[in-house]
């Protein structure tokens, strides 16, 4: 078994791969945050948590008390998350789970949605949407899917994209299940989040009268196949709706990653793949943030104008975050997009007018790493090249 002078003997670090070892000295991190995973919680989300009164929050806390016969707790800054006590906890034990009043999702997750401020009439561009839980969330913050029809107001979209069909199918089964009226703000793509270009549903798609004028589509612009959505409501679905033009108020671009930031992650390679996976793994950290920034850049030009952008992974590398961020950022200048401070707890970013959660520490970003093609980057280290395709966030303004 490989060794590290960092990890003590019932260290679950003295099974990690040199490598791997290498990769956490590099960025400065203790392998020892590895050992923490058994005592971590679980963490559910409830849904439609704002719409809930306060006496209905806590009977739901003492049933999953009970159902899970361990403490459970609100976690602090991140409004309607909690955490039970005993990671073991199966959801389907949890009678919140299923009569679809909890999700499973972690509480870094809901961070990067709540920090994107999705309000009631945005149009939001989930650019990496697998396997679905932030999608699920955005869709409870950009209107109610029940007022759909010529009457509705305030009604906006979410728009998931995902470059492997089968994870866009879990997708959809989770919206299927747990969205409800939800489920008619969504369209999923199974598509290349690099290179994809269709625009926000058209406005008013949501008005039945709109959708069947037959000068509609005409006066908007032509449909193409990339517009077709794989999985939408049949409103989303007009022509109308897959004719407009229009950037999208918020994009996420939670990117992939090496997840070595995912404890329990991390912890399956021992469990279930085997250490020198994970040995394996790591040497994509060159050359990830090729994607990453590919991503990254594709969803600053489907944004509009004063919207907002949140970038995050669940990577502990600086190649992946605060080369990818400094390198975007000395692309663009200042005069065209700036770094904003993340917020928890209240769904707002930005200044943070809203946001009653703790301010969350920023990623430190500088010019480091600002290739402007893939060629330049490799040409700047030797050993890049493009073989190889606790979460970090930062919410960008355009």
């Amino acid at each position: 078994m490989a060794q590290d002078s960092a990890a003590t003997q019932d260290s679950v670090a003295t099974h990690f791969p040199q490598s791997f070892l290498g990769f956490l000295r590099d960025n400065g991190i203790d392998p020892s945050i590895y050992d923490v995973y058994d005592g971590q919680p679980r963490y559910v989300r409830i849904v439609r948590h704002a719409q809930r009164s306060s006496d209905e929050l806590r009977g739901l806390v003492a049933q999953i008390e009970e159902d899970a016969q361990c403490a459970v707790t609100a976690v602090d800054g991140v409004a309607g998350f909690l955490a039970i006590a005993d990671r073991t906890v199966r959801l389907a034990q949890l009678r919140a789970y299923r009569e679809r009043l909890v999700v499973g999702m972690d509480a870094s997750s809901g961070i990067a949605v709540q920090a994107l401020a999705a309000a009631p009439g945005h149009n939001v561009l989930d650019l990496c949407c697998a396997p679905g839980a932030k999608l699920l969330y955005l869709a409870e913050t950009v209107g109610d899917g029940a007022a759909v029809g010529a009457d509705a107001a305030n009604v906006g979209s979410v728009t998931g994209v995902d470059i492997s069909p089968h994870r866009i199918g879990t997708c959809r089964s989770l919206i299927k299940r747990h969205a409800g009226a939800g489920r008619m703000l969504v369209r999923l793509y199974a598509q290349d989040g690099t290179v994809f270009s269709a625009a926000a549903p058209r406005a008013r798609w949501w008005d039945p009268l709109a959708a069947r004028d037959p000068g509609g589509a005409a006066r908007g612009r032509q449909r193409g196949a990339a517009d077709e959505p794989l999985f939408a409501a049949k409103l989303m679905r007009t022509e109308y709706a897959c004719s407009g033009g229009d950037l999208y108020d918020r994009v996420l671009v939670d990117a992939e990653c090496t997840h070595d930031g995912s404890l329990a992650h991390v912890h399956k390679y021992g469990a279930e793949w085997g250490w020198g996976e994970l040995g394996a793994r790591v040497h994509c950290d060159a050359d990830m943030p090729f994607l990453q920034s590919r991503l990254l850049e594709n969803g600053w030009r489907l944004l509009r104008p004063g919207g907002l952008l949140v970038y995050s992974t669940c990577s502990l590398s600086r190649l992946q975050n605060e080369h990818v961020l400094g390198g975007f950022l000395a692309r663009h200048g200042a005069d065209e997009a700036c770094l904003e401070p993340v917020f928890g707890g209240g769904g707002g970013g930005g200044s943070g007018e809203g946001c009653p959660g703790p301010r969350l520490r920023g990623i430190a970003t500088s010019p480091a790493w600002a290739p402007a093609t893939d060629d330049d980057a490799c040409a700047t280290r030797p050993g890049w090249t493009r073989a190889c395709r606790a979460r970090r966030a930062c919410l960008l303004r355009a």
